[in-house]
């Protein structure tokens, strides 16, 4: 019994390994920070987003991907003083496929991701900066229209969290998110 199981688990590995396909993702887009920033003269919560992901399909509905995330930045300034929040960081996580069709795909992220707060902030000419590295999670989700076996556009979103508390600046944390049109290669 014990062989016929080894046999059926050496089956099911082997026909995994058969449809792996490593892919790459690339895509831009808009980015949104979700702070507080009442009071000031100007504020402005949205800047540009990017996705640069490696992937291996380990069968046509599971992957696992490691890449770099940026999600933008966002621009706060009163009275002299400005500031800017920038992030991004390096992720890993796992993908799922789920195919509508023979040329769609819906896919859905979920994932680890160090996240880089960088802020950089300026009164009356003099400019310093500090960065605060959290892990935290994030979710993506997306559609897909295959144009190619090997190739598709992608329309995605990705959601994860923004943090700063260093050095006794405490800014809180806030959402952050990004919308993005891509390309995802297999090789």
């Amino acid at each position: 019994m014990k062989k016929i199981a080894l046999v059926g688990l050496l089956a099911a590995c082997m026909a995994g390994t058969a449809s792996a396909q490593m892919y790459g993702v690339v895509s831009a887009g808009k980015s949104s920070l979700k702070i507080d920033c009442e009071g000031a003269s100007t504020c402005d919560k949205s800047g540009s987003a990017f996705k640069l992901m490696g992937g291996y399909k380990f069968n046509d509905t599971i992957a696992m991907e490691v890449g770099y995330m940026g999600f933008g930045s966002a621009k706060v300034a009163d009275s002299g003083i400005s500031l800017t929040l920038k992030n991004s960081g390096l992720a890993v996580g796992v993908a799922a496929f789920l195919p509508m069709g023979s040329d769609w795909n819906l896919v859905g992220r979920l994932g680890a991701v160090r996240m880089g707060t960088k802020l950089t902030g300026s009164v009356d000419g003099m400019t310093g900066s500090q960065t605060d590295n959290n892990i935290t999670t994030y979710v993506g989700l997306g559609v897909g229209y295959q144009v190619s076996k090997n190739v598709s556009i992608d329309l995605s979103t990705d959601v994860s969290k923004s943090k700063f508390n260093r050095d006794s600046l405490d800014l809180g944390s806030g959402n952050v998110r990004a919308i993005s049109l891509g390309l995802t290669v297999g090789f």
